[in-house]
């Protein structure tokens, strides 16, 4: 029997903080908009550079958005941006990231964006195969 009240208990709790989450749920604060979320650059030659794909960024807030870093990881992608130092109310910039696989076969990274949104740091998934 202890065990039956153990996972009523529980349940009741879960019950009960969902409850409270749900009722003091507030609209979150705007942050950065990124899209696409990912990028799947398909294959490309082994020490050969892929067309670049487009990454845009977007401020939706009523504030300006500081751009503290733009890095990828990850030894095939690189990027250039057009960010500056803050993005302003309603604007938007792009970042161009590029694949240039070193070796065969499957390869991965990301790319981060740090900004003084609340959501910071977006990391967008970058995927290739190097042949």
């Amino acid at each position: 029997m202890k065990v039956a009240q153990v996972k009523l208990a529980v349940i009741c709790s879960l019950a009960a903080a969902l409850s409270l989450r749900l009722s003091y749920s507030q609209t979150p604060p705007a942050e950065l908009q990124i899209s696409p979320g990912s990028v799947d650059f398909g294959e490309a030659q082994v020490d050969s550079d892929s067309p670049p794909q487009t990454i845009t960024l977007s401020n939706p807030t009523k504030s300006n958005i500081s751009m503290q870093q733009v890095i990828t990881s990850g030894i095939d992608f690189s990027e250039k941006h057009d960010c500056g130092q803050r993005l302003a109310p309603g604007a938007q910039c792009t970042i161009q990231v590029s694949f240039k696989p070193a070796i065969p076969g499957p390869r991965i990274g990301d790319l981060d964006v740090m900004g003084s949104d609340p959501a910071s740091p977006h990391f967008i998934a970058l995927t290739g195969i190097g042949k």
